[in-house]
């Protein structure tokens, strides 16, 4: 039996006391002036300045800084208006506690001997309703970590059943407590927090006559289907929380096939759901974007291709303007033909007798690798020599084909590589007169850049390092010889 009292009092705790250029505007939280004005008083706090931030993505950001006034209070105010959200008091070293931002003005009173448990509220049900459930979770989560230890450390089956069952006991009074707290504040964004905090439930999964399961995947399906149910993204206040962030990425990485068609399938299901608020929609689309575009793992730039199409090319990115909508559409365009998986980009270059030849006119290879390269790159100059050994001792013998493309055009440059590097039993391609687009089209921005490319010239691989290429065509030939 799992530690279940330990798991879910884990999740909602963690939730609550575990924090981590912003955008978007959140909803505002002002006074009738469009002001606020929030008041902290902290007893036997002996520092001079306190700061308030708040959690954004997977970052912090400052948001007021105030001193200590003649009354021991520190006042953070202003005329523009704070952004709603779970925000956090802190001074290095010496006090870390969150508090919420969905009043104009409030104050909060506590000491450093206890900042939770001793916290008074002033003017902010947001925050009573905040606190007292915090007050309420401390003692059974410190409870829950003990017998938790106790339990991994039991041997006895009689004690492990009593602990098991008190355990359980804590889940329910931390359950009831929160369904208390939902029916009786349904509208405030306290509740929003804590039903953000709640894994979704798993019913058991229909079984046929046979008493069996249907589908045997339906626990992994039914939970990815339903993971956002607790998530309100109409809501822009819940970006300034430690929830909506990590509960993306554990849907894309967690939840989602490592394939670029099933993340961009989970991608748009994202971001289609965050489309209940434009800051949130915002805020989405420009993480998710930026996360692809910027990955290092392979294929994954094909994710990127598909989202900057779909809601930044489309006019949907409402944020964007037309220097930017152009600096994408140029990514879009030096990515899309050469996304792994399509036939590599036609190309027709002039070798060592200055004669023409055409990518797609060479044959009798099972797999041709290109290595793009500028002739006065100092690292193209270390990795020649490493791919013309792994060449002449491997995979000449694999029926590969391997072409040494310089990117530039001196022509006398180019042939005193070739002769330096001793790698005319290759084949070595330029273009010295720039009739070809093929620097544009593999989207060469960094040499040496290498491609892998299979029999028909589809490209399977790119962006590797020589070091890997031996180990890639072993296992593309091992996955051949299996089918």
């Amino acid at each position: 039996m799992s530690i279940k009292g330990v798991a879910i009092l884990g999740v909602i705790f963690l939730a609550f006391f575990s924090c981590m250029s912003a955008e978007g505007t959140g909803q505002d939280v002002k006074g009738d002036d469009g002001s606020y004005r929030i008041e902290v008083k902290i007893n036997k706090f002996p520092e001079k300045v306190l700061y308030i931030g708040y959690p954004y993505g997977d970052k912090k950001y400052l948001a007021d800084t105030a001193y200590i006034n003649d009354q021991g209070t520190f006042v953070f105010e202003g005329d523009k208006s704070l952004d709603g959200g779970l925000y956090f008091i802190y001074s290095p070293d010496r006090v870390y506690f969150d508090f919420v931002v969905a009043e104009p003005e409030f104050k909060l009173e506590t000491d450093t001997l206890d900042l939770v448990g001793n916290m008074k509220v002033e003017g902010s049900l947001e925050n009573e309703i905040f606190f007292d459930f915090q007050k309420f979770m401390l003692p059974r989560q410190k409870e829950a970590n003990e017998l938790g230890n106790d339990l991994r450390n039991a041997t006895d089956e009689t004690e492990k059943k009593k602990i098991q069952e008190r355990l359980e006991q804590l889940t329910e009074e931390v359950t009831k407590k929160r369904n208390e707290i939902i029916q009786k504040y349904p509208d405030t964004f306290v509740v929003k927090f804590i039903k953000s905090t709640v894994n979704i439930e798993v019913p058991d999964p229909p079984k046929n006559e046979n008493g069996e399961p249907e589908d045997p995947a339906f626990a992994y399906h039914y939970y990815k289907t339903h993971f956002f149910d607790n998530i309100d993204f109409s809501d822009p206040r819940m970006l300034r929380t430690p929830v909506l962030q990590p509960k993306i990425e554990e849907y894309m990485e967690k939840l989602t096939v490592k394939h670029p068609d099933s993340i961009i399938a989970s991608a748009i299901t994202v971001i289609e759901k965050c489309k209940a608020d434009k800051e949130v929609f915002r805020y989405c689309v420009v993480n998710l974007a930026r996360k692809y575009e910027t990955s290092n793992i392979m294929g994954m730039d094909a994710v990127f291709v598909k989202l900057a199409e779909k809601y930044y090319l489309s006019g949907d990115a409402y944020w964007a303007d037309s220097t930017l909508i152009a600096k994408i559409k140029d990514r879009v365009d030096r990515i899309k033909p050469n996304i792994l998986g399509k036939p590599a980009p036609k190309m027709v270059l002039l070798d060592t007798l200055m004669k023409p030849v055409s990518l797609y006119g060479l044959n009798g290879g099972e797999y041709f690798v290109i290595f793009f390269y500028d002739h006065d790159c100092g690292h193209c100059k270390k990795k020649a020599p490493v791919l013309r050994d792994l060449y002449n001792s491997k995979l000449k013998n694999m029926g590969v084909k391997v072409l040494f493309v310089d990117i530039k055009n001196d022509v006398e440059k180019w042939k005193q590589f070739v002769r330096e590097k001793e790698i005319g039993n290759m084949i070595n391609l330029a273009d010295p007169y720039m009739k070809s687009n093929f620097r544009y089209e593999y989207n060469i921005a960094t040499t040496p850049t290498i491609y892998i490319l299979d029999k028909d010239k589809k490209i399977l691989a790119k962006k590797l390092d020589v070091e890997q290429i031996g180990e890639f065509i072993d296992k593309q030939m091992e996955l051949k010889a299996k089918k």
